[in-house]
């Protein structure tokens, strides 16, 4: 069992810690309820005084009031991170494209137009070949998300580079 799979139970009784029983922070909180509940700072344990003791919604709404804004600190600074971890996983991504865009060798900073390209193709044919009375050909859906991902972010910085004249590009792909 891990902390997060109490996290609802907590949470009823007091929704901060709930909140961050189920984060990255959720070994801390647990310690501290479980000194609250007088059981041992392991989930199961936690688990366990918490179905046994009657009093256990009182103490956990207790530690929340007595500790609220501290709690609400951690949420927030909790938040942040992800926010700052997802913002440089995308810088990331948009930099290893722009890169490739710069490339001077052309499979480099041509991959992506030519699989946008044929997945435009993939999907014209999907709805064309019907009309002439012959079976379209079929992808699986895995590779059919995967493509059409790929496209998703050229197509987007593609328009990025069209709608603003301050990004820079030197007109390949």
């Amino acid at each position: 069992m891990e902390w997060k799979d109490i996290a609802g139970v907590v949470g009823k009784a007091a929704p901060i810690l709930g909140t961050l029983l189920g984060g990255p922070a959720g070994a801390a909180i647990g310690g501290i309820v479980a000194s609250a509940l007088g059981a041992d700072s392991t989930p199961d344990a936690v688990s366990q005084a918490l179905a046994v003791n009657p009093d256990a919604a009182v103490k956990l709404r207790q530690i929340e009031a007595d500790q609220r804004v501290k709690l609400q600190e951690l949420i927030v600074t909790a938040e942040q991170n992800r926010l700052a971890a997802e913002t440089a996983s995308v810088q990331a991504v948009n930099s290893t494209m722009q890169a490739e865009a710069k490339s001077d060798h052309w499979p480099t900073y041509s991959w992506r137009p030519f699989i946008g390209f044929m997945f435009g193709s993939y999907v014209a044919s999907m709805w064309l070949l019907p009309l002439f009375g012959k079976m379209p050909v079929t992808i699986s859906a895995d590779l059919t998300l995967a493509v059409g991902g790929i496209l998703g972010i050229a197509s987007w910085y593609r328009g990025r580079m069209q709608s603003d004249p301050n990004v820079r590009s030197d007109n390949r792909g």
